[in-house]
């Protein structure tokens, strides 16, 4: 990090309940681009407009309903939970498609190093980085977990 550079870093604040659907929101709008909308009601455990009134923030659906839509897409709740200095980590990962790992993380890195040749990590940059890092972190952590259940850590 350079001397020069401003970095903001913001601190959990108390969310809002309109913040909420907004964060919840994007991580709805990830899984439906993917799953599609029809699959990620299904996992949830609602119906389709549930999920549209999520998308538009009209609602902000259940606790219950939120936590059955991770079975569609494990990221929902990421920003949701950052915007609180949190992330979810399934406890009962299971072994990660190692190449699929290895060649999302090796893109992901190249954009890193792209984007440090003017020596500065821009907030574009990030964010074009975060999002491709992002559906690697729980293949990341499963062999994380399992390496501690080898050393008898877990």
């Amino acid at each position: 990090m350079h001397a020069d550079r401003n970095t903001v870093v913001r601190n959990a604040e108390r969310l809002t309940k309109d913040r909420a659907k907004a964060l919840l929101a994007s991580g709805l709008q990830r899984a439906v681009a993917t799953r599609g909308k029809d699959q990620v009601a299904l996992a949830a455990g609602c119906g389709e407009r549930c999920i549209e009134k999520a998308l538009a923030q009209d609602t902000l659906p259940s606790i219950e309903t939120v936590l059955n839509a991770l079975d569609a897409d494990e990221t929902i709740m990421d920003e949701l939970l950052a915007a609180r200095g949190r992330r979810l980590c399934s406890l009962r990962a299971e072994a990660a498609n190692d190449m699929a790992l290895a060649a999302g993380v090796t893109i992901a890195m190249g954009q890193l190093v792209q984007a440090l040749t003017d020596g500065i990590r821009d907030h574009t940059e990030t964010l074009t980085i975060a999002d491709l890092l992002r559906p690697h972190l729980p293949a990341m952590n499963a062999i994380v977990r399992e390496a501690d259940g080898l050393r008898g850590a877990a």
